[in-house]
C-alpha cells in the first residue's frame, strides 16, 4: 500500500485539486495523509469535508515548514511505500499503477520515479525528457551519482513524482528542518547513496509552475544545507567506495553552482574560495570556464544574467 504525503499551507486555490487527483488513482491501495502546516486562509474549511473518508487522514499543526509537515506526514503513515504531491501539483490517474509496475520489477530500491509534465507560466508544456533519448521507458540505476555526472537530466524528479520505500525512509532520518533551499535535494541525495534509484519516462505527474515561483522573489541562496549532509555521507564506509567518488565528483557540480549563487548575491570573495575548491572533473571543464567569466563579471550584471534566464524557463 501507498501512504501519499500532501504538506499543505495556505493552499485554498488548489489543495483540493491535489487530493481529487490520489482520489482518482486506477490503484486503489493507497492511504493519504494530509498536513496542514498552519495554514491561515480557508484550508483548513476546506479540508473538512474529507472527515468521513476512512482512506484520508488530516493532520493541523503549527507552522514549521514543509520539510516538518512531510515529516509528519511519514510519522503519521503506515504504507510500505511512501509518495509525495505537493499541493499545488497533482497526479494523473495512473500515477500509482506506474509506480506499482516499477516497484514489481525492481523491488530492491529504494527512489522511484517518474517524469513530471511541466505547466510553464507563458503557456507552454513540458511533456518530454531529454534523459530518455535512446533509453527504455523504465531505468533501473544502481549509482545514480554516476549516471548524474555523466548526464544532469538524470534528475528527472521532483517530490511530487517521487516514491520512496518506508526502509528508505528510516534510513535517511527525515527531510532536514531549517533548510531554506533544497531540502528534497538533500533527503533524496541521502537516499540515492544508500539505496538503487528506478526513473520512467512516462510524465504521470504535473507541476504547476504557475503556482509556484512565478510572481514571487527568486532564490539563489549559497548556503545549501545539503553539502553539510554530504560530508557525513563521504565518511561512511556502508556505501561503496565507487559511490562515495562519484558523489564527491556531483557535489564538485553544486560548488560549481555555489559559486555563481555566490556571485550573486555580490559575495564576490565567497564565490571566488568556492570555485578554487571545485576539483578537476573532466565533465565540468566548459561549465568551470563560465564561472571563471562570470567572476569577472559585476556582480550585478551576473544577477541580471541568472534572473533573465531564469524567466525564460519559467
Amino acid at each position: 500500500m501507498f501512504s501519499v504525503i500532501i504538506p499543505v499551507y495556505n493552499g485554498e486555490k488548489f489543495v483540493e485539486t491535489a487530493v481529487q487527483s490520489v482520489i482518482g488513482q486506477t490503484f486503489s491501495e493507497w492511504e493519504l495523509v494530509i498536513v496542514n502546516d498552519g495554514s491561515t486562509d480557508n484550508t483548513a474549511e476546506i479540508l473538512k469535508k474529507y472527515n468521513d473518508n476512512l482512506k484520508i487522514k488530516v493532520i493541523t499543526q503549527k507552522n514549521g515548514g514543509v520539510s516538518a509537515a512531510r515529516n509528519t506526514g511519514i510519522e503519521n503513515s503506515i504504507g510500505e511505500y511512501i509518495a509525495f504531491l505537493d499541493c499545488d501539483d497533482l497526479w494523473k490517474s495512473n500515477h500509482l499503477e506506474t509506480l506499482t509496475q516499477m516497484i514489481d520489477k525492481y523491488p530492491n530500491a529504494g527512489l522511484y520515479a517518474t517524469f513530471s509534465e511541466i505547466n510553464l507560466v507563458n503557456g507552454n508544456t513540458i511533456t518530454k525528457c531529454d534523459y530518455f533519448k535512446n533509453k527504455p521507458e523504465t531505468v533501473y540505476i544502481e549509482d545514480f551519482f554516476e549516471e548524474y555526472n555523466k548526464d544532469k537530466s538524470a534528475k528527472i524528479y521532483n517530490p511530487s513524482s517521487a516514491c520512496i520505500s518506508r526502509e528508505a525512509a528510516i534510513k535517511a532520518g527525515g527531510f532536514p528542518i531549517g533548510c531554506k533551499i533544497g531540502e528534497d535535494l538533500a533527503y533524496f541525495f541521502i537516499i540515492s547513496a544508500y539505496f538503487p534509484v528506478v526513473l520512467s519516462s512516462k510524465a504521470t505527474a504535473v507541476y504547476e509552475k504557475v503556482n509556484s515561483v512565478a510572481t514571487k522573489d527568486v532564490s539563489f541562496d549559497p548556503d545549501w544545507y545539503f553539502f553539510e549532509e554530504v560530508k557525513n555521507l563521504l565518511c561512511d564506509t556502508e556505501i561503496n567506495e565507487e559511490k562515495r567518488k562519484n558523489l564527491a565528483e556531483t557535489m564538485q557540480w553544486f560548488q560549481m553552482r555555489r559559486s555563481r549563487h555566490y556571485m550573486i548575491d555580490g559575495k564576490r570573495k565567497q564565490a571566488i574560495e568556492a570555485y578554487r575548491s571545485i576539483g578537476k572533473s573532466k565533465n565540468l571543464k566548459k561549465d568551470k570556464f563560465f564561472t571563471l567569466i562570470l567572476l569577472c563579471l559585476p556582480s550585478a550584471l551576473v544577477k541580471k544574467i541568472f534572473l533573465i534566464r531564469w524567466r525564460s524557463q519559467a
